[in-house]
């Protein structure tokens, strides 16, 4: 048994193409997935719905709006679509994540967040149509 999200995600990235053989391009790669773990770890929790509802309140118009700006910068540097030259686990990650906000997992963060962001939108939108993740999900239905 093996543990550790990311050193798994990275290690099937390796298997199924999704993780670059180059080392400045992996590099962008773990600065992406690592910071798109730690705003899923320092997202508010707490017990009370009204006090969760005014915690995540500020943390979207805090820190997530740094973090989607930093996460925005770094698409742009790479071209607008994606944070590296092909398709990662990083953008895999990023799918996820918005895909999530987007249907309301997030209690109290505004589910059209990410809309305005257009190198999000446009790596979400390029993994959502990938070929490899289209049949992948049509495998499981």
């Amino acid at each position: 048994m093996h543990c550790q999200s990311v050193s798994l995600a990275r290690y099937a990235g390796k298997l199924g193409g999704f993780y670059p053989t180059d080392p400045v391009q992996a590099l962008f790669v773990d600065e992406a997935i690592e910071s798109l773990n730690e705003l899923m770890a320092v997202a508010p929790k707490h017990s009370d719905p009204e006090e969760l509802l005014k915690l995540r309140k500020e943390f979207q118009a805090g820190v997530m709006t740094k973090y989607a700006d930093f996460f925005e910068g770094l698409i742009q540097k790479n071209g607008g679509v994606g944070f590296a030259a092909t398709p990662s686990i990083a953008d895999l990650t990023l799918w996820g994540t918005v895909k999530s906000i987007r249907t309301g997992d997030w209690t109290g963060i505004d589910a059209t967040f990410f809309d305005s962001y257009k190198g999000i939108t446009a790596t979400v939108d390029s993994i959502a149509k990938n070929e490899k993740v289209v049949a992948y999900y049509a495998s499981k239905e």
